[in-house]
């Protein structure tokens, strides 16, 4: 386990965003953008919550859970398929959180990702497949919508015993990945599962990138202990080896993207490439992605973990 110093300077002159379209690993980033939907109050949103994504944040919010929309007539004419993610605080929908999947298009015409929700099936201790995206990928959607994991077995179920995001990289030689035979197939390479709780387990959220068409350039999953953040997970694409974390590195929980969440509580959605190297030490300051989206995982009131995307 490592303890790193990162830079002191102050967050204060960070802008913080609701949304950030369209994304841009490369031309050919798989998401065509993301948008955060703050509650105010019993069903509505902040006014600023975008009128794309509305729709999607709404029926999240009905449901109380993630969902994935393939209604054409819920979606942007630029977007395939939308995947909403609510963060919970103290039991209730604190935000929701939609990612927008690029459809087919003369610039990209074969999208390659998934969007997955996982929910707790039958009398035992299981998750099974309740809705999913995955474009033309019909040989992993055949093998996702038979399998079943029990709680701490597969990316979903390990998401449900620990409680955190989970992410997973080189998904073909993944032990902790069951499907990965298909992942092989299909050029799936990193994965990321969400929790969704509210007073007990309701979901697994996945996002599943491929080498083709990345969602994102970076994936860390950072655990909170005090005043320091521990590396839990992590999923590196496009990005300089100096950036990269092992697991265990611990920074402190005051600067940066990590530090901006613990100071507001709430998702912090930003497109600044300075307040992403505050979370690395001086000597890796080096190109690196420009944008970040933070979710924070909270049990009831407590700050528990961050998981962070880099784009």
């Amino acid at each position: 386990m490592t303890s790193i110093s990162v830079p002191a300077p102050s967050n204060a002159s960070i802008t913080l965003r609701h949304s950030l379209p369209p994304l841009a690993v490369s031309d050919q980033c798989y998401l065509q953008g993301i948008h955060v939907c703050e509650v105010v109050a019993p069903g509505e949103f902040t006014p600023d919550c975008d009128s794309s994504a509305l729709p999607i944040a709404q029926q999240c919010l009905h449901e109380s859970d993630a969902v994935v929309v393939q209604d054409p007539a819920l979606l942007p004419t630029e977007a395939a398929a939308a995947i909403a993610i609510p963060v919970h605080f103290d039991g209730a929908i604190q935000s929701v959180i939609v990612f927008f999947a690029k459809a087919p298009s003369e610039a990209m015409p074969d999208p390659v990702g998934v969007f997955e929700v996982w929910r707790p099936v039958g009398p035992y201790d299981e998750v099974a497949l309740r809705e999913g995206y995955y474009g033309k990928l019909e040989r992993f959607q055949n093998v996702s919508s038979f399998v079943r994991f029990e709680k701490g077995n597969g990316l979903p179920g390990v998401v449900w015993e620990q409680g955190r995001a989970l992410a997973q990289d080189d998904l073909a030689n993944h032990m902790g990945f069951l499907r990965a035979a298909g992942a092989s197939a299909d050029l799936l390479n990193a994965a990321v599962g969400f929790p969704v709780f509210a007073d007990q387990y309701l979901s697994t959220a996945v996002l599943i990138q491929s080498k083709r068409s990345p969602m994102a350039r970076a994936i860390e999953v950072w655990n909170i202990d005090g005043k320091e953040c521990e590396l839990t997970s992590q999923a590196y694409g496009e990005v300089e080896n100096a950036f990269r974390f092992d697991t265990g590195t611990r920074v402190p929980l005051t600067t940066g993207i990590l530090g901006l969440v613990a100071e507001h509580q709430r998702v912090v959605l930003l497109e600044d490439m300075e307040a992403l190297l505050l979370t690395r030490p001086a000597e890796r300051v080096m190109p690196c992605p420009t944008a970040g989206l933070a979710i924070p995982f909270f049990d009831g009131t407590h700050l528990s973990s961050i998981t962070v995307l880099m784009f």
